[in-house]
């Protein structure tokens, strides 16, 4: 259960989850970062696309797949959780309505986000220009 004081930190940033996928001798495991389930198979094409099936049939019964996600957030701003990227979020607003390239921001954002720096909207557009 997320507090108020944790809502409202949860407030100021914008997050982006992307699912692992880790090769165990010759099967793939996916997930999401931190979830209690997962799906194994063959090739990683096919964990993927059992990955958004199994995220699929969960929503369609009714769970919600990333209930725990906010625990996740939170934690993540405390300790880097691979697959989790957090961006201020006024800014992220600012660039998802101008039609940025909202993935390469995330992963900019979070970088300088771990080294303590800020990232601003003229960071990305010098990293568009570059």
């Amino acid at each position: 259960m997320t507090t108020d004081d944790g809502y409202e930190t949860l407030r100021q940033w914008a997050f982006h989850m992307e699912p692992l996928f880790i090769q165990h001798g010759e099967s793939w495991t996916g997930s999401y970062p931190d979830a209690d389930w997962s799906v194994s198979a063959r090739t990683k094409e096919e964990a993927q696309d059992k990955l958004g099936a199994e995220f699929i049939r969960r929503q369609n019964a009714g769970e919600d797949a990333l209930a725990y996600a906010d625990t996740v957030y939170l934690r993540h701003l405390q300790k880097p959780v691979p697959g989790v990227y957090a961006m201020d979020n006024e800014l992220y607003r600012e660039l998802r309505g101008e039609g940025a390239d909202t993935h390469r921001a995330f992963r900019e954002a979070e970088q300088k986000r771990m080294r303590g720096e800020t990232y601003t909207k003229d960071d990305y557009l010098r990293g568009r220009d570059g």
